[in-house]
């Protein structure tokens, strides 16, 4: 394989694209010192993959690339190309020409391969070097340095230079890969081994974890289609008790408050009886007073008439005189008498009327204020009954979910499936007050209804179940997921002092601390105003960035959409609470009024009662005054007329008879008066004994009411209790047929869960199948995917252990070969090359021999290879007593024995003698000239012998500062030119031996 053509651009001092065509034999590359002949050399390494910016003679890889001169500009792009002749085929790419590139581009990290112009790897080069033998550490590639390390390298640094020339690189190459990939192999089955014995110390244990499993998981789908259906059974049955129980004691209820109201009004009925009866014998006891002392006066009555009696008839039958004046002065005394007691009649008449007439207005005022408190009564029931069937009506909707979605609903009716990790909705988790409470509406509207969950999975999990339930949707907000809103602080301080505004919304609602960060996502960014004109000014202000609501729910959207108008007055999630709280706080205030109204009625009623007995009384004394007053006049009447008739005694006898028939009217009015207060006592007396049987009937009747009520409080308490009994079983069965398997009663009715045996059938085999599961113990039910995991991982590692086996063996059996073919090639390399390298020593040298032999026969794949030269006239063995000079001809003459023994297509001596003398280079360069027929030469040289001596000659030159050119020259041109250099280097000699 034939070098033909280099190709450089922006490689080191090539700033202008450099070409050079080559023939083959040996070409000479020369140039002045710091004409960059040597650049080609560094090119050619490069382009074949040298890493190392040292080799290169550089800090780092972009060293290589122009940095610009005075005259020229660096460059970003420095890109060498090679171009091969392959008809020989030494190389494996099937193309009678090969080109190889490489590009590196400065700053971009672009450092690119390219085989006949198709992007390559770095390896594939080194592979194409190293068949060919012209890789970076084969002898293609020779310089000063080298054949110095040549000669005094160690016999195993030595070793590789014949290691190169047998073409071993590759297969030691591969060997070292081998190795690489034998030990990672050793460590794989090492670890595959201890996983596997770590899976076999699993395996048994998991073997009988599984088949428990596998018990349990038969025992629970068995106790699944027993028990769902019972749950099913139990959350229907103690539902419909739940709704009888529920109605029978709102009819409980109203008996109650019934016998309650009742007992009250007995209650006051019989305070009321209680009062008038005590009144009553009060007035009974002064009419007793009175009677006394009118039965007092008609004894004495009694008695005067007798004796008048008996002064007429005495009179009569003349055994006793009567003196007219006295008799006058009688008559006027009885009329005296009679006047006064007309006087007092018509006095009591007048006191009478004024006390009916006074107890007739306020029988007026107790009228009108009763019928004040019955409207005002009436109302305040109204209120009331109107407020608590408003509240029931809310009650019902708060505690039946009925304001949300199908989805919410369903998952908070099976809150217990998820745990702490639901929340509940955000409106459960926010507090606001009424003032505001249109605003936040207006701005979370459905996101009231949005689910809080703790973190994602539990969203998830509510999801799945949702679908597996055919539950409906439902948004859910986790709050390990979600961030803080805000508004920024220069538009904040922009807007507080604007008139109407009032905050930032997340700041006027109520919430725990662990749910600050909800508020903020939801509200953080959201600005409340007073009106929808000042809303309108503020967003202007922040070029409406953000969304403002009003305190009547009006909204300007981010971005200046405006939502607003009248809405309905129905409650919602957020005010529901509130409006609840309300109502019931109205109720207390207004159930106080009514009872005082109660009483106030019951006392103005008893009031009313009183007067309109004393109007009774007083209308039976009026009678009474106006029947004794008539007798009375009646009788002052005649005792006025007999006054003026009295003239003889038969008017004497007469007035004695008036006198006495006076008398007897006394006796006659106090005789009626007596009976009239012995009537009234009477009737007193069997008002009070019916009023006394009224409150013995009415205490009867209470306790009869009492004794009811309380049979009453203990039905209801049984009910109630009952009651509350049939709620803690139909949560617990919906509980656990939510919980153990994560159903709902529809889902379950659904797949056709049903109860197919009696009750206590049912319960006994669920608690049998619940013992023997018991009776297992601790299960775990992830063994059986364990196992099936673990049995899954045993075959995949036993299955590569054995692929990772026989790879051992497969690599075992390459490196063996290898080793073999390392051996033999290395033998023959040395034993060829020490055929050729005495005879070149003996030519170099002008006589002498030279040998080579392995330091280590026995073990050559560790032996290094020993050289033992003797030039003419000396003995000397050790190679590092020799001059200079000695040594690098030495090194040169191993050189061309191994290019003897193995030519090489192409070998690059980059001035290889520079420590020869003229006469050795004059040797040197002409035994060039025997190899060139089987290998080519690149000779980079400033020696005049060399140069003299090469077929073709490329001049290396700067013309402009810091930038090479080459030219190639004629042999007659190159004579002259090699003559310049040849002074050049004699001055630079003859210099340097004077410094």
């Amino acid at each position: 394989m034939k070098l033909i053509k280099v190709e450089a651009h922006g490689f080191k001092s090539f700033a202008e694209p450099i070409t050079l065509h080559f023939n083959g034999g040996v070409a000479g590359i020369v140039g002045p010192n710091g004409s960059g002949k040597s650049n080609i050399n560094d090119a050619i390494k490069w382009v074949l993959g040298e890493r190392s910016a040292k080799e290169l003679r550089g800090d780092n890889m972009d060293d290589v690339i122009f940095a610009g001169s005075k005259t020229a500009k660096p460059m970003d792009k420095a890109v060498v190309t090679l171009t091969f002749d392959n008809k020989d085929g030494q190389s494996s790419i099937n193309h009678e020409t090969i080109t190889i590139s490489r590009v590196l581009e400065r700053g971009s990290g672009i450092n690119q391969y390219y085989l006949n112009g198709e992007v390559c790897r770095q390896k594939d080069i080194k592979e194409i070097a190293m068949e060919s033998g012209i890789g970076k550490s084969s002898l293609a590639i020779i310089s000063q340095g080298t054949v110095s390390d040549i000669a005094e390298a160690s016999a195993e640094e030595r070793k590789g230079i014949f290691e190169e020339a047998a073409g071993v690189s590759k297969y030691k190459f591969r060997k070292k890969e081998a190795l690489s990939k034998l030990a990672k192999t050793q460590e794989g089955l090492d670890q595959i081994a201890l996983v596997i014995a770590e899976i076999e110390r699993k395996l048994n244990p998991l073997r009988k974890q599984a088949e428990k499993a596998k018990i349990f998981i038969a025992k629970t789908e068995e106790l699944r289609s027993v028990e769902v259906g019972l749950l099913v059974d139990n959350i229907k049955r103690f539902g419909s008790r739940y709704d009888e129980l529920s109605v029978e004691l709102e009819g409980v209820q109203e008996t109650k408050n019934d016998l309650n109201d009742r007992i009250k009004n007995l209650e006051a009925k019989i305070s009321q009886n209680i009062e008038f009866k005590t009144n009553l014998e009060a007035a009974q006891k002064e009419i007793s007073i009175e009677l006394e002392a009118v039965k007092d006066r008609l004894n004495n009555l009694s008695i005067a008439i007798a004796r008048e009696n008996e002064r007429e008839r005495l009179i009569v039958e003349g055994e006793l005189k009567v003196d007219t004046t006295e008799q006058i002065n009688a008559y006027k005394t009885l009329i005296e008498k009679s006047a006064q007691r007309v006087a007092y009649y018509n006095r009591e008449y007048d006191l009478i009327n004024k006390r009916i007439s006074d107890n007739s207005e306020i029988l007026d005022a107790h009228d009108k204020e009763l019928n004040f408190i019955n409207i005002r009564l009436t109302k305040k029931e109204n209120d009331i009954f109107k407020i608590q069937t408003h509240l029931n009506l809310l009650k019902q909707q708060k505690e039946g979910n009925t304001l949300l979605y199908k989805g919410t609903k369903t998952i908070l009716e099976n809150k217990a499936i998820f745990g702490k990790g639901l929340k509940g909705t955000v409106a459960d988790l926010i507090k606001v007050n009424k003032e505001y409470s249109r605003a936040i509406e207006a701005v979370l509207a459905n996101a009231l209804q949005h689910l809080v969950v703790d973190k994602p999975e539990v969203a998830v999990k509510a999801v799945e179940f949702l679908k597996q339930n055919n539950g409906g949707r439902a948004t859910f907000i986790p709050l390990a997921s979600i961030h803080p809103k805000s508004v920024r602080d220069d538009h904040l301080l922009a807007i507080q002092g604007q008139p109407g505004f009032i905050a930032v919304a997340s700041e006027l609602v109520e919430v725990e601390p662990i749910y600050l960060i909800l508020s903020q996502f939801l509200l953080g960014n959201v600005i409340v105003t007073e009106t929808i004109h000042h809303a309108n000014h503020i967003s202007k202000i922040l070029d409406n960035r953000y969304m403002i609501v009003t305190l009547d729910g009006d909204i300007i959207r981010a971005g200046g959409v405006i939502v607003g108008g009248a809405k309905s007055n129905t409650e919602t999630l957020l005010t529901i609470d509130l409006k609840i709280s309300e109502l019931e706080s109205l109720i207390p205030g207004i159930q106080i009024a009514i009872t005082d109204d109660r009483s106030k009625h019951n006392e103005i009623s008893n009031e009313r009662r009183i007067c309109l007995e004393l109007e009774s009384q007083l209308k039976n004394q009026l009678a009474n005054i106006i029947t004794q007053k008539s007798a009375e006049q009646k009788i002052l009447d005649e005792l006025n007329l007999k006054l003026k008739n009295i003239s003889n005694k038969e008017l004497e006898i007469k007035t004695e008879s008036i006198s006495i028939h006076s008398s007897e009217a006394d006796l006659e009015v106090l005789s009626s008066r007596k009976s009239a207060l012995e009537a009234d006592f009477r009737a007193k007396n069997e008002r009070i004994n019916a009023l006394a049987q009224e409150i013995n009937s009415g205490q009867v009747l209470k306790s009869d009411f009492e004794s009811t009520l309380r049979k009453l409080l203990e039905s209801f308490s049984e009910k109630l209790s009952e009651k509350e009994k049939s709620k803690v079983f139909l949560e617990q069965s919906r509980e656990r047929l939510a919980s153990q398997y994560k159903l709902t009663l529809e889902s379950a009715e659904a797949q056709g869960y049903k109860l197919e045996m009696s009750y206590d059938q049912a319960t006994e085999i669920v608690r049998e199948i619940r013992e023997e599961i018991n009776k297992l113990g601790n299960v775990n039910l992830e063994a059986l995917e364990q196992l099936v995991e673990e049995e899954e991982r045993y075959n995949k590692f036993v299955k590569s252990e054995e692929e990772l086996t026989q790879a051992k063996q497969v690599l075992e059996s390459a490196i063996a070969q290898m080793d073999k073919i390392i051996i033999t090639r290395l033998t023959n390399i040395v034993h060829d090359v020490n055929a050729e390298f005495n005879d070149v020593f003996a030519t170099m040298f002008g006589g002498g021999s030279a040998r080579l032999f392995f330091s280590d026969p026995k073990n050559i794949l560790e032996s290094g290879v020993e050289i033992e030269a003797m030039p003419p006239g000396k003995s000397i063995k050790n190679l590092k007593l020799f001059s200079g000079g000695e040594k690098s001809l030495i090194a040169i003459s191993l050189l061309f024995g191994i290019l003897k023994a193995r030519p090489l297509p192409l070998c690059i001596l980059d001035e290889v003698e520079a420590a020869l003398d003229e006469s050795n280079v004059v040797r040197y360069a002409e035994y060039l000239q025997k190899l060139k027929n089987k290998t080519q030469f690149l000779v980079i040289t400033h020696r005049h012998g060399t140069m003299s001596r090469v077929d073709a000659l490329f001049g290396a030159t700067m013309q402009n500062r810091g930038v090479t050119t080459f030219f190639s020259l004629e042999l007659a041109e190159a004579k002259k030119l090699v003559d310049d250099v040849q002074e050049d280097y004699i001055s630079a000699r003859a210099a340097k031996a004077q410094n």
